[in-house]
């Protein structure tokens, strides 16, 4: 189930169509600076949030409109000199938005002179401080959910009418001294609110069927790299045991290093100022980061998860890394690859010198060199093709094209047991899906729900396929071995 969200002039979005899956699990939102990013947050937590949209997005034009469709249900927001919301339907759906440091709440209370009281204290206002906040604080920060073993927060009403605060503010003992926010790092703050508001959205989770969104615009900031990995592997936890769809706003590889290409969204902006949004998107084309991969000696550019898969399993079958480090890096897509190899050359993205090859899958030669043409890209890097398709295309290709009984046989018997691959591939052919679907990502998404639906996942799919492929296509295999050989000797 997907949230729709439709974006007409507000900010630097002239236009934009944006389809948010609300299944749980762990989402980002990436691009350049500039490219809309925490706009496009910002817009999508309006389907829950009734925040100050005209201190938000600034001047705007009339005509301006945020729409939303959820399961039939809709809902719209449009600016002719002033704000209007109508709905039609019940659009049954909660969240909470953490802006950036001039928009949410994670900073609204942080003015100096409210801080500034919180140093004279009367401890008689201040009560035991959430034990969610006060563990998981200490277990992202310091490894150490017994940290900041000593926490209070000032009580809620005393906060508001003696301290001028909104919300609660927290203090929290260490070596008997008192540290209240105003003396509390940047990350503590951030932390202390995000951790607020998710312990006020669980404790409303009664129901856990009804989709959550959860949007928090960088995150990153003031954390450390460390922190930020823990702050990710306890995001997970929740999104699991709570049924949320956690969205970040971000540049950082530590926060989306781990988060599956199907749950990126690259946000590009091209030179007309048009956006496009790229799903799905690997890590490394997201963050266009290469310096974690420093000391390789080779890097390998390909298109997907098979495309590394294949090439991983005949480094090591055939013993060709020889005491090199090779890292084999997915793009997500041709024209990834290509784009991504032209700017490690242009910009020196990485800085020890590194051999690179590209290997693209076997179908899009002829794109690839009409490209190159058309676009004058110069790459001295040695180039490849798999004698595959893409994952999908594959799949299309010998399972309802041009049947592989065997291939089909196998994966019938290993994966699709509730549901028989025949089943969905005659419902495939019975759906108007089918239908110019060249690139085999209809056909695809019969077979990803289904793997979703029996608790299994992609890798799985891609093990056997290659296993397959390396047993069976021994003569077209050889030629990715010969070149990988004579590149790496």
């Amino acid at each position: 189930m997907k949230l729709s969200m439709e974006i007409d002039n507000i900010k630097s979005i002239k236009k934009l169509v944006f389809e948010l899956p609300v299944e749980k699990g762990l989402y980002a939102i990436t691009g350049q600076n500039g490219s809309g990013k925490s706009t496009i947050v910002a817009c999508a937590a309006t389907v829950f949030f009734n925040m100050p949209l005209k201190d938000v997005f600034g001047k705007t034009i009339n005509g301006a409109s945020i729409k939303f469709n959820l399961n039939g249900a809709s809902r719209k927001l449009e600016y002719n000199g002033r704000w209007s919301r109508t709905s039609n339907g019940y659009m049954k759906i909660k969240g909470f938005y953490e802006g950036s440091i001039i928009f949410g709440n994670r900073f609204r209370d942080t003015t100096f002179s409210s801080l500034k009281k919180l140093d004279r204290v009367n401890l008689s206002h201040l009560e035991v401080g959430d034990e969610f906040i006060r563990k998981n604080l200490g277990g992202i920060l310091h490894n150490n959910q017994n940290y900041y073993d000593k926490m209070f927060k000032v009580q809620k009403e005393k906060a508001r009418n003696d301290y001028d605060f909104n919300g609660e503010p927290y203090l929290y003992e260490k070596n008997g001294k008192l540290v209240s926010q105003l003396h509390m790092s940047t990350g503590e703050n951030l932390l202390i609110s995000i951790l607020h508001s998710l312990n006020l959205r669980i404790s409303e989770r009664s129901d856990l069927s009804t989709p959550c969104l959860l949007f928090l615009d960088e995150v990153e900031l003031a954390l450390h790299p460390s922190s930020l990995t823990r702050l990710v592997n306890f995001l997970n936890v929740i999104s699991n045991d709570y049924n949320l769809a956690i969205y970040f706003s971000t540049h950082s590889i530590e926060l989306i290093k781990d988060i599956k290409p199907d749950n990126i969204f690259f946000v590009e902006r091209h030179v007309d100022d048009t956006i496009e949004i790229i799903n799905p998107c690997y890590p490394s084309y997201a963050t266009r980061i290469l310096y974690d991969h420093t000391g390789y000696d080779y890097i390998i550019l390909v298109e997907d998860d098979l495309a590394k898969e294949i090439i991983t399993k005949l480094l090591r079958k055939y013993r060709l890394l020889n005491n090199k480090l090779v890292h084999v890096l997915p793009c997500g897509g041709w024209s990834n690859v290509i784009k991504l190899a032209q700017e490690v050359i242009s910009s020196n993205l990485v800085s020890k010198p590194s051999s690179f090859l590209l290997i693209l899958d076997g179908d899009v030669k002829a794109s690839v060199d009409k490209f190159i043409r058309d676009h004058d890209i110069d790459i001295s890097i040695p180039l490849n093709y798999l004698p595959i398709e893409s994952l999908e295309k594959y799949l299309k290709t010998n399972l309802y094209q041009n049947v592989d009984h065997a291939l089909f046989r196998i994966l019938n018997d290993y994966i699709f047991h509730k549901i028989s691959l025949t089943q969905l591939v005659d419902n495939y052919r019975n759906s108007d899906s089918s239908k110019n679907d060249t690139n085999g990502k209809n056909f695809y998404k019969q077979i990803e729900s289904e793997l979703r639906n029996r608790n299994k996942n992609r890798t799985e799919l891609v093990e056997m396929v290659v296993e397959y492929l390396m047993e069976n296509d021994e003569q077209k295999i050889n030629k990715v071995v010969n070149f990988l050989s004579k590149q790496l000797s």
